[in-house]
């Protein structure tokens, strides 16, 4: 039996009539098929870039990056930190003159042919397909969970508590599927109609995370998801930056405690082993962390920069896009010819430098710069908004490594526009909306 059209736009002139044509209905539409009902969220409207934070444009969360890298590399928190500012700043010139040249790029080649992105204004979400959607998630985190704990024991969680697991980077199989399968989850969670279904997938997707007490990916999923709310509500932008400003302070605390968590040492782990100076021991433990996360991997691509001896091109940033089973070499066992380089992370670009040499640093940020101008063309940014999430939580995390090119990231950003095309309901732009939630 096919769909039943129901026809609603005289019943609505009709309550306009008697209320008012300026009056907005709000409509729920319910599709009848032959085995379960079909129906849709209110209609939202596409919100306009100009009315989003600065973390939800590219350029600036670009730049906001590189200046907190900058600013937290002027701490030397360490003793392994670079002493020269120059380095850092030359890195930072560079990776801006390039990104803008890519940015540039695009945004020349739309204007010469006349071309400007458009779509849908408004659009609703098909909650039968997203519940379907969610169904499939949890099933497959569920699955894979119950499997790691039968072939491996208990999650690394219950190692805070004495018991005897395997290390967090060691337990479970077939995290690249599972990884994202949260990531989407969580960064989904927000389209559910219901406040108590939302809620739980609220609370499950960083559970899931913490049973795994896998901090980064914690962050970079509320970040993602913070991004889907800035595009999609009606908050005024100051009301906006205070939620950003709990969200950061939320994953602060819950990072902390699964960094300290992780070593029976606590807190002394973490100045040990990042060798942090004695003057920051009477700071908080989370503002350390917060610090070293942002200053090392910068201080340990300028050591890079200046003791490693490039010979010739190679391809070994694809490793991190290469299924588990097939061994690679990854960047934090090879040898960089530093004992002042720790922790195994070295920004975005080191990965590029080290196959490239200056071209690769030249390379991925002209890509980076290519990539914001697509995604801010037109309203692709907002229209986008799933993809233009896992994208900007990319960009956000720059910092710290070249996530776009792993490979749970790379299946959460196909996933995610699948996604978002199989359960977005486009509406013609001529229709009555209501305000953004």
């Amino acid at each position: 039996m096919g769909l039943l059209n129901l026809d609603t736009s005289k019943i609505l002139d009709a309550r306009r009539e008697t209320l008012g044509r300026d009056v907005i209905i709000p409509v729920r539409v319910y599709v009848v098929t032959k085995h379960m009902p079909v129906f849709t969220s209110r209609i939202f409207q596409i919100r306009n870039q100009s009315q989003l934070p600065l973390y939800c444009r590219p350029l600036s969360l670009f730049v906001a990056v590189w200046l907190l890298m900058l600013a937290a590399f002027q701490l030397h928190i360490s003793y392994t930190s670079y002493p020269d500012i120059s380095v850092a700043l030359g890195l930072f010139v560079a990776s801006l003159f390039s990104f803008l040249f890519g940015y540039a790029t695009l945004r020349t080649a739309y204007f010469s042919i006349g071309h400007v992105p458009s779509g849908f204004s408004h659009y609703q979400i098909d909650v039968t397909r997203l519940r379907r959607f969610h169904l499939l998630l949890l099933g497959i985190i569920v699955a894979i969970m119950v499997m790691n704990w039968r072939l491996h024991g208990l999650p690394p969680l219950f190692g805070f508590f004495g018991a005897d697991t395997l290390d967090y980077m060691e337990y479970g199989s077939l995290r690249q599927i599972l990884f994202p399968a949260i990531l989407l989850l969580f960064v989904t969670a927000p389209l559910e109609t219901s406040l108590f279904r939302k809620g739980c997938l609220f609370l499950f997707a960083p559970a899931c995370l913490l049973i795994y007490v896998s901090r980064g990916l914690m962050l970079i999923m509320f970040f993602q998801a913070l991004i889907v709310f800035s595009m999609r509500t009606s908050l005024s932008k100051r009301m906006i930056y205070v939620v950003a400003i709990v969200t950061l302070a939320s994953g602060l605390m819950v990072s902390d405690f699964i960094g300290n968590g992780r070593n029976s040492l606590g807190s002394a782990a973490l100045l040990g082993y990042m060798q942090i100076k004695s003057a920051y021991y009477d700071w908080p433990t989370a503002y350390i962390w917060m610090a070293s996360y942002v200053s090392t991997p910068i201080s340990n691509m300028c050591w890079i920069i200046h003791v490693y001896p490039y010979e010739h091109p190679s391809f070994s940033f694809l490793y991190s896009a290469l299924p588990g089973f097939w061994t690679s070499k990854p960047i934090e066992v090879a040898d960089l010819g530093s004992d002042m380089i720790v922790d195994g992370v070295h920004t975005y670009i080191a990965k590029y430098f080290l196959d490239f040499w200056f071209f690769g640093i030249f390379g991925i940020n002209y890509l980076w710069g290519v990539i914001a101008a697509y995604i801010s063309a037109g309203d692709r940014l907002t229209r986008k908004y799933l993809t233009s999430a896992v994208l900007l939580g990319c960009l956000g995390f720059i910092f710290f490594a070249d996530f776009l090119s792993i490979l749970y990231i790379l299946i959460e950003l196909v996933a995610i526009t699948l996604a978002q095309s199989y359960f977005t309901i486009e509406v013609d732009r001529s229709r009555e909306s209501m305000p953004l939630q």
